[in-house]
Parts: C-alpha cells; structure tokens; sequence
C-alpha cells in the first residue's frame, strides 16, 4: 500500500482518528496525574461518577449515533462541545463547582470527545463490514480493510 493510499483508508488502524483520542487521553491521564484539582475541578468521585460514566455514557452513545446516521464527523465535535457544557452545568448544580472555569471544560471536552471518537468509530466499522461487507472486513474492533482477495 503506497502513502497515498493509505491516506485515502480512513479504516486503517493507524488512522489520526483512533490515534488522536488516544494520544488524548494518555495525555489527559498524565495531566491529570500532575495537576488533579486544577484539571477537573471537583472531587475525583464527583468527576467520576458525572463526567466519566454519565458523560462518558452518553459520548458514547453520541459517537455511535452519529455515525449510525452517517453524520459527519464535525457534527460530532460539535455535539461533544454541548455535551461538555451539559456535564459542566451537572457539576455547577449538584456539587457547587464553577460554572465558567475553563480547564476543566477543556478536560471534560478532549475526554468526552476522545470516548465518542472511539463510540463513532466502533459503529462506522460495523457499518462498513456489515454493509459493504463485499469490499471490506473487520480489523480489531475499531478499523476495518479492504477485503483481500481468497487466494492471499
């Protein structure tokens, strides 16, 4: 496969859309390890039980919903902006954090974003294998190939 195909693959496994989320939260991982109060704002449990499970969840969810109606992949930036701002406002209303504290909108979108990343990608392979499962065939649980032909 010459560079230029493979750019043209955007189910490969190496493609900037499962690296990028998962660059992301290694990064985050690390941050947050550095610098826990700053990043997320609120207690660990307050930020694992509304932005990790409820956000988390429904980024999932999103992600999966989004390529399931074959969205563009912006539409789903956009909705994961929205989202962080609902999972902010949960943390303003029921734990008394800040409302406008820009780290930890920033934290809880690159998390949001990178799960419905995943969830986009999860769904677009089944797509693509179910659907055009003549042309391609699954690789991992997130990418997908071109089909190879019987002999090879």
């Amino acid at each position: 496969m010459t560079a230029q195909d493979a750019a043209r693959d955007p189910g490969r496994i190496t493609s900037p859309m499962l690296i990028g989320p998962l660059v992301a939260l290694v990064v985050l991982l690390a941050a947050l390890f550095i610098w826990p109060h700053e990043l997320i704002g609120a207690s660990l449990g307050d930020f694992l039980l509304v932005t990790l499970f409820l956000g988390g969840g429904a980024a999932w969810l999103t992600g999966k919903a989004v390529a399931r109606s074959w969205e563009s992949y912006v539409h789903l930036v956009a909705y994961c902006a929205l989202l962080a701002c609902a999972v902010r406002f949960c943390h303003f209303a029921l734990f008394q954090a800040t409302l406008f504290d820009l780290e930890p909108l920033v934290v809880e979108f690159v998390l949001l974003a990178s799960i419905a990343t995943l969830g986009f990608r999860a769904m677009r392979q089944r797509q693509m294998t179910v659907q055009y499962g003549w042309m391609y065939e699954r690789e991992g649980h997130v990418a997908w190939r071109p089909r190879r032909p019987d002999g090879d």
